[in-house]
């Protein structure tokens, strides 16, 4: 649970886009500074303006943009209008001394889970040619993509399978994706979607595993829910509920 919290506050700092998205790279934690504001900046990540700029973990951020901090909001406008390379004053107080910065915004990588410790916030990786079931559904462009690595020993994973079912087949059309994820032999994947559950949306082998070890998938089933850019929104291991998986997909979609 802290890291996705901690992943979800990176997630305020940046406006999502499907092109460059800036941002600061920064993990902070709200507290105060002479009644106003401030972020202590708990970590920042090594290829962000503001680690150039010289913020390091510690740091407590008191202004933004030549104000005083009053709300996150602030920042988050910024970035909003904001492009790569636009700089912006920032100002830190270090061992009791107020330190004026002048940061460059930077994009986005698709991969922030060296600062998070999580795969939430993290662009999903592009998958490759291993699809050996409903490959041709795939689609351009979805607004939700649930992700659902799986194995066809697991119990939860059995019974998670006719809950992904039913959700793809009531919001495919309004732009809802499902991928079944495993790494098991393509027989006994083939075996298994002939012989006792033949999933209605696209099914990949990870042949290599290259997937799990990415995002850590260490337990099955473990499912992420993306949106419409591919950014990772949330991962839970165990077999959800149908309504639980409804509302975070609706709320994706929006």
């Amino acid at each position: 649970m802290k890291n996705i919290i901690r992943a979800f506050i990176v997630l305020s700092f940046f406006a999502a886009s499907a092109f460059a998205v800036p941002w600061l790279g920064l993990i902070y934690k709200k507290s105060l500074y002479e009644n106003h504001l401030a972020l202590q900046i708990s970590g920042v990540h090594p290829e962000s303006g503001c680690l150039a700029a010289g913020v390091v973990a510690g740091d407590l951020l008191i202004g933004f943009d030549g104000k005083d901090l009053v709300n996150v909001a602030q920042i988050q406008n910024f970035l909003k209008n904001a492009t790569v390379g636009n700089k912006v004053a920032i100002e830190i107080v270090r061992d009791g001394q107020r330190i004026p910065l002048t940061a460059t915004i930077t994009d986005r990588p698709d991969d922030i889970s060296s600062l998070t410790g999580s795969a939430i916030g993290s662009k999903m990786a592009s998958f490759g040619k291993n699809f050996y079931a409903n490959g041709d559904k795939r689609q351009e462009s979805p607004k939700a993509t649930i992700l659902d690595f799986w194995a066809t020993w697991c119990g939860p994973c059995r019974k998670t399978l006719p809950v992904l079912e039913e959700l793809y087949n009531k919001y495919a059309s309004q732009g809802l994706e499902v991928i079944g994820i495993s790494s098991e032999a393509k027989n006994t994947l083939t075996a298994f979607y002939k012989k006792q559950h033949a999933s209605p949306y696209p099914l990949y082998r990870d042949a290599d595993q290259g997937l799990w070890r990415r995002y850590g998938i260490h337990a099955v089933p473990t499912l992420m829910l993306l949106d419409a850019n591919g950014y990772i929104k949330r991962v839970w291991s165990g077999a959800p509920s149908y309504e639980m998986l409804e509302k975070l997909v609706l709320e994706v979609m929006k």
